[in-house]
Parts: structure tokens; sequence; C-alpha cells
């Protein structure tokens, strides 16, 4: 490869997610004359559950009856549906219309239970050329045990012709296993127990990985009513789908109900399965936001396919759904019958993981991170609760030593970014001997997800390889049309070189503002910014950013955490800006009254105490305490010797600066600053002194402990409040 080749850069769109699985089933339906039409009717309904719930358009469904072969003229089985597709809506139509076939055989036309011709019949259909490797599922539906006494063909001995039909199940079993065909039995009535876990048992056992709850087991129900229900829950766990708990409410003639069911956010594929019993009921959906849905076609982006509504069963079948709360309301026509009513929501995740390496080209003995994200069609999963349950795990191999296991973790501790954030890390040392190819498999597991492994390959760094780089790109919220920065800080130890930029599995219109830098001798940082289109929708950005050297080797990634969130209104942003404005005046406000009150503190004459003198030195003849919080200032006169309290004549006093009081006369002029323990002379011979309760008063000269005015101790503060300006004091 050219170096001008490598650089290229690679689009920024990623590859679809895997699509969920498709799947091959045949349900085999005992038609046996132990049954009861209700029985009959209830086989009916749980097979056509199965057709209408499938999720991937390219799986294909057939449905078997069988009875016996006790004479001439007389088939074991029946082939009621033969393999159909279930692309379209009229497929699963056409599915739902020919299970009406199944009946309940009279003896006259083999009314027996013969499992081994039903088995059979099931792998002839499973053997059929596949060009899509579908998934192999057999359900098997009856109410009895093998009795083949009266059927010839497995012998002339009747008592010997149960044993014969067994050793042929017991072949077909082994084939099962060899041809991985799952067998799921589901048994009702006088159901052989023993014998139905010998089916399960007999065929493959790991359709989905270590999941216990997708391993094939045998179910025996107490009557065919509880058919439908635990027939669904096999066809979910053996799809390696989620399935949510039903929902049920009666619903009287004329009447309206609401059945609430939820679709998770790990959802890519969905059916929504409606048994109403009688197929006049109208049944109508509305997905989390209120919006009722149409039952085919397009809305926003999700895809939407209904079948079954003119029978028993009904299902919405949804890509892409919008995950939370759905409401399903059915109405019932006057003159109906009261029935119970039942939905449920059968679930897969197509999900893509996306793997990164900490150091993509690693020495022997270096630790590397690796690090492990999951996204679904249309974002990344960040959501703890969302991803409860799945295993993220990873495996290194390469040329120089054996394969070694990787447990990835989402704690926030070690090697982990941070708690809860969708990504999963772990840690591992690169082996001493490594030396030269170096492969990582990153895995995901868990109930409901169509597990996906991602390979990530790379080599050992060797001589030559001076180069080493870090891209650095915040987590940002986003508009639609907005940018977010980023930087690719660069180490180079050569001669100036070409780097390659890409993004990698990234949902919806986003790009890189440069696909090429170039990387001077030593080190260098060059700013990048990730572009989001102005139509991107909603959610979650996920993708990778690579930078590549002139080779084409990755030397440096980093994943992309950006959420676009739509503009506010106008009137929402014209509210805040408003509350901002405010708030903004609120604080102004609070400061200049603060403010205010810490200057009026300051000059509050409150809790002085004023003492006139003849002479200083000797015992006061008047004192007077002025006002507690009257104000700044307060007036006072002077006549007879005494002091007396006035209303905006004669002296006025107030606080100055420290321990000084500020005083004048009625003519307007300012006496001397007067202060504790130091009178000072007014006009006509006396002298005025003051005593502050904020402060002790001064000592007489030559005399401790005697004030130089007024009483031993100043007079105690009448107010006892820490106020503003007390430091100033």
């Amino acid at each position: 490869m050219t170096a001008s080749a490598a650089l290229l850069p690679t689009p920024a769109r990623a590859p679809e997610p895997s699509a969920v699985k498709p799947v091959r089933v045949v349900i085999l339906v005992d038609e046996s004359g132990s049954l009861t039409e209700p029985d009959v009717a209830r086989e009916r309904a749980a097979s056509q559950l199965i057709a209408l719930s499938e999720l991937s358009p390219q799986s294909q469904v057939a449905v078997v009856g069988f009875g016996s072969s006790n004479g001439p003229g007389q088939s074991a089985v029946d082939i009621v549906c033969p393999l159909t597709g279930v692309e379209t809506a009229q497929d699963r139509e056409s599915l739902s219309r020919c299970v009406d076939k199944l009946h309940r055989r009279d003896s006259a036309e083999g009314g027996d239970t013969d499992h081994a011709a039903a088995v059979e019949q099931a792998l002839d259909i499973m053997n059929k050329p596949d060009d899509q490797q579908r998934a192999k599922i057999v359900f098997l539906l009856t109410d009895g045990v093998l009795d083949v006494r009266n059927s010839p063909q497995y012998g002339a001995d009747p008592q010997a012709r149960n044993r014969n039909a067994q050793a042929q199940i017991d072949r077909s079993l082994k084939d099962a296993e060899k041809a991985r065909v799952q067998i799921w039995p589901l048994g009702f009535g006088a159901a052989d127990k023993s014998g139905l876990d010998a089916f399960a048992a007999g065929g493959w056992r790991q359709p989905c990985g270590d999941q216990a709850s997708a391993t094939p087991r045998a179910r025996v129900v107490a009557s065919s009513a509880d058919v439908v229900r635990s027939l669904l829950e096999a066809f979910a766990y053996a799809r390696c789908a989620g399935i949510e708990q039903p929902v049920t409410d009666s619903l009287d003639a004329g009447a309206t109900v609401d059945l609430h069911v939820n679709i998770p956010i790990i959802a890519t594929d969905g059916s929504i399965v409606v048994v109403k019993r009688d197929k006049r009921i109208q049944v109508t959906y509305f997905d989390p936001d209120g919006n009722q849905v149409p039952k085919q076609g397009e809305q926003n982006d999700s895809t939407f396919q209904a079948a079954g509504e003119a029978g028993p069963v009904e299902s919405l079948r949804i890509r892409n759904p919008v995950p939370g709360r759905w409401r399903v309301q059915l109405k019932s026509p006057a003159g109906a019958d009261r029935q119970e009513v039942s939905a449920t929501v059968v679930w897969q995740g197509a999900l893509r993981a996306s793997i990164s390496l900490s150091n993509p080209r690693p020495r022997p003995g270096e630790q590397v991170t690796v690090r492990l994200r999951l996204q679904t069609r249309t974002g990344t999963i960040t959501d703890p609760a969302a991803l409860e349950g799945l295993r993220f795990t990873a495996r290194m191999s390469g040329a120089g030593f054996q394969e070694l296991p990787l447990d990835l973790r989402d704690a926030g501790d070690g090697t982990d970014r941070a708690a809860n954030d969708g990504e999963y890390s772990g840690r591992i040392a690169i082996p001493a001997s490594a030396t030269g190819a170096l492969s990582f498999l990153g895995k995901v597991s868990g109930p409901g997800v169509a597990g996906d492994e991602r390979p990530y390959e790379t080599r050992i760094a060797g001589p030559a390889d001076r180069l080493r780089a870090q891209v650095q790109l915040d987590s940002a919220t986003v508009e639609p049309g907005g940018e977010v920065a980023g930087t690719v800080r660069v180490t180079n130890d050569a001669e100036p070189a070409q780097l390659g930029l890409r993004l990698l599995d990234a949902q919806g219109p986003v790009s890189l503002s440069a696909q090429r830098l170039t990387a001077p001798a030593g080190t260098s940082a060059h700013g990048i910014r990730l572009r989001v289109g102005a139509d991107a929708p909603q959610g979650q950005v996920g993708g990778l950013i690579q930078v590549l050297d002139a080779a084409g080797q990755v030397v440096a990634e980093e994943f992309v955490d950006v959420d676009v969130q739509p503009p506010a209104p106008l009137w929402q942003r014209l509210l805040l800006i408003l509350l901002a404005i405010v708030l903004v005046m609120a604080a102004i406000l609070g400061f200049l009254l603060v403010r205010r009150r810490a200057r009026l503190r300051v000059a509050d004459p409150s809790e002085l105490t004023f003492y006139l003198y003849e002479r200083p030195g000797e015992p006061y003849i008047s004192k007077m305490q002025a006002p507690l919080g009257e104000g700044p200032e307060f007036t006072f006169e002077i006549g007879n010797g005494r002091l007396t309290r006035t209303f905006g004549t004669g002296y006025t006093a107030r606080r100055g600066g420290g321990q000084t009081v500020l005083v004048r006369d009625p003519s307007g002029r300012e006496l001397d600053p007067l202060r504790p323990g130091r009178p000072v002379a007014l006009p006509g011979g006396l002298f005025l002194g003051v005593d502050d309760a904020r402060a002790k008063g001064a000592e007489q000269p030559g005399h401790p402990g005697q004030p130089g005015y007024g009483a031993r101790e100043p007079h105690p503060s009448r107010t006892h409040r820490p106020m503003p300006g007390d430091d100033l004091l």
C-alpha cells in the first residue's frame, strides 16, 4: 500500500450494526384424538404467536400437525403451513390463516401420537438449502406420550413398536445435534415430562453462548390455557431475544381498555404481541410520547408492520422502536363476550461493539487498556440500567504466545475512566514473547442481545516505530450543526511525517474538519473539530477517531462522546435570559443593601451614652443614652446643666470612623471629635463626654481601672446583635 493510498480517509458513517439474526422455525403441533376442541384452539393461537412475533424479515416458519399413521391413506404428519418467509405483512397473514387447518384427528385419520415421525419431518424441513445460515428451532407441542402401537411401519409386533419408534427418535436427536437444531418441547395435559426432557437434551443446546435461559428445556404446563404464554417465552429464549412480562386485563362488551408495555432502550427490533381472542376487537398503538403509530409504514425513524388484525392474535413489528412505555388500546364491539386480553413485548438488540486500544502499537511487556462500547443503529448506549445484565469480555492472541482472556468493567476504578458511562475497560500486559501480529476480540453477550464480536488487528511496535500520538476529545453537548473541538498531540522522533485522520463507527451526519495533518519532528499539537450535521437527530453520537501513519497503521485513537440536543425554543431562551437578568439584579440589590446597612451601622449612634461635666475628671452632672435604631444620628439640647432629647433641633451626634463620635452644635459647627475618655469643651464652659457600649472606655491617666468618664464600666449593650460594620470599629 502506498502512503497516499493509506492516508485516504474512511467514510464517517459506520456500517449498520448487525441485523437481527434470522431463524428457521418448525412448529410441531399434536393433533391426536386425546385433545379437546379448546386444546386445539389454543395450539392454533400459540402457533400464530410464533408466526406473528418473529422479528427478522428474513426468517422462515413452518407448521406441521401430527398424529399417527395406523392404516392405508393415513399420514402421521400434515404440513399445514409449508416453510414460508415473514418479510411482508401478507406473508405473516398467510401463516396466521393456514394455522387454522390444525384440527383434532379422529380414528379414521390416525389419532395416536407419533413423535418420531414429527421430529423426522422437522429435520427434513431444516435440511432444505439455506442461503442465510438461519438458526434452527423446533417447537414440539403435545398433550401425551409416544404411542404408535397401532402403526405397522414400526414393526409387526405391536408390543415392540414404541421401542422401535423411540430408537428412531434417538437417531433423529443425534442428527439434530449435528445439524445444530434446537428442540423446545412444550407439554400439557398427560404429557410425559421425562420424555420431553430427552427431546430438549438431545438437540443442540448452545444457541446463545453461555446464557442459561436460552438452553433448550422441556416445559410442562397445567393445561392448554397456559400454552400460549409459555410458548411465547420459549420462543424468545430460543432466538436469543428478550421478553417483557405480559400485561392482562378484562374487556367488557363495547368497552375500551389500555394495556401498557415497555420496550427497553437497548431494543433495536421488537414485536408487540396482542392476544385478543375475538377478532372483532380493534387495537391501536401509541408510542411513549403519546403519538399514535401507523400499522404499516414509517414514522420518524421507526418502521411498522402489523399482522393478524383479522384473527385472535395480532402483532405490531417495529424496527428502531422508541424506547419506553407504550400504550396498547383495545376496543370491544357491542355484544361481544367479556374476555381476558393480554399484550407482551418480544424484543432484541441488534447491537454493534466498538473496540479501542490505549496504545494501538504496543511493545512486548507494555500494559495496554482495552475499551469496549456498545451502540444501536441510532446511537451509543450509555445508560447503566440498559446495560445491566450484559457481559463485556475480550481476548488477546498473537504470534509468540497463547490466547489470553480479559474481563472488562465499567466501575470507574483501575483503568476504567468513569463509572457507569457505558465504556467497559480492562488492562492487559503484552507478553514478552510477542513477536508480530497482535489480535484482540471484543465480545458483548447477554439476554435479549444479538451478541456481537468485534475484532481488532494490529502489530507489535518495531524499532522503526518512532512516532506516538494521543487524541483528546472531551465529551460535549451540541446542537445540530455544531462543532466539538479536540486536539491531536504527536511526539515524532524522526523526520516530519504525514498522518491521516478517520472516523469509524459513527452514527448520523458527523465528520472531521481535517483528514490529514503534518507532524514535525519533536512534540506538536494539532487542533481538530468534529462537525455535527444540521440534520443530525437527537441523541448520543458515537464513533472512533483514529490517527494513522503513512503506512496506514493506527497510532492513536479515541472514542467520540457527543450528545446532540435540539436548540431550546425561543420562548425558553428568552425566559432563561430574563431569569439571568433578574438573578443578577437581585444580587446587585442585595450587595447594595448590605453595604448601606454596614454604613448605617458604622454611623448609628445606638449604644452611645453621653455625659455632661462641669470639669473633666469630676463626676458627671447629667447623662443620656442615645436611642436604639432611629437612624444614623440623633439630636439633643443642653440647658440648665442637663442633656435633653429633642427631634430635629439642637446638637446632632453620629458615629465617625473607629471610636470617634462627631457632634455639631445648634449652629451647625463641628466640635472637636469626641472619643471615650476624652471630653470636649462646649460653649459656656461645660464639657461633653461619651461612653461606647461597643468597646470598653479609656482609663484615667494615672488611675488604672478607673474610666476617664461616666461609670467604672461602660453601659452594657442593649441590642446584643452583631451587625455588618462591627469589624470597622
